[in-house]
């Protein structure tokens, strides 16, 4: 039998070339507190010689206080192979999704997905056919409890 396959990191040697690399840092870095919520509602503008440029929504800019940023960096120091410095831009200028956003997002798509699957269900539409209603917001995903 081979042996199993290590891991991997969420930031391979310290590059952190897209997007989707800054969602993968930022869901396993083990960030609690105010400086989760700040990388969570970040978008990933770029990153390249230690500089970290990302954007922050205006309704959020509470969170860009000196001390999680630097809260921030530090803990991004193992992953990246150094502290980056931080920079943020204009929230226009990302495209990108934030963690938060991608984590609504998916949350949402589970939801529609569970009351699909609830409502087509031939007892439940036979019941509903019968003059049955189902509750509003009574539906979960199972992976919600």
């Amino acid at each position: 039998p081979s042996p199993a396959a290590a891991p991997r990191p969420a930031v391979a040697s310290g590059v952190l070339a897209s997007a989707e690399d800054w969602l993968a840092l930022v869901a396993n870095a083990g960030l609690r507190g105010p400086v989760r919520e700040l990388a969570a509602h970040c978008a990933f503008c770029g990153y390249a010689d230690g500089l970290l440029a990302l954007s922050l929504p205006d309704s959020f800019d509470h969170l860009r206080s000196e001390a999680l940023v630097r809260q921030l960096a530090s803990a991004l120091a193992g992953p990246l192979g150094a502290a980056p410095q931080i920079r943020f831009e204009s929230a226009k200028a990302s495209g990108s999704e934030t963690l938060h956003a991608r984590t609504e997002r998916q949350r949402g798509e589970r939801q529609a997905g569970a009351e699909a699957d609830f409502l087509s269900d031939p007892v439940v539409s036979q019941l509903v056919s019968q003059g049955a209603t189902v509750v509003p917001d009574s539906i979960r995903p199972l992976d919600d409890h």
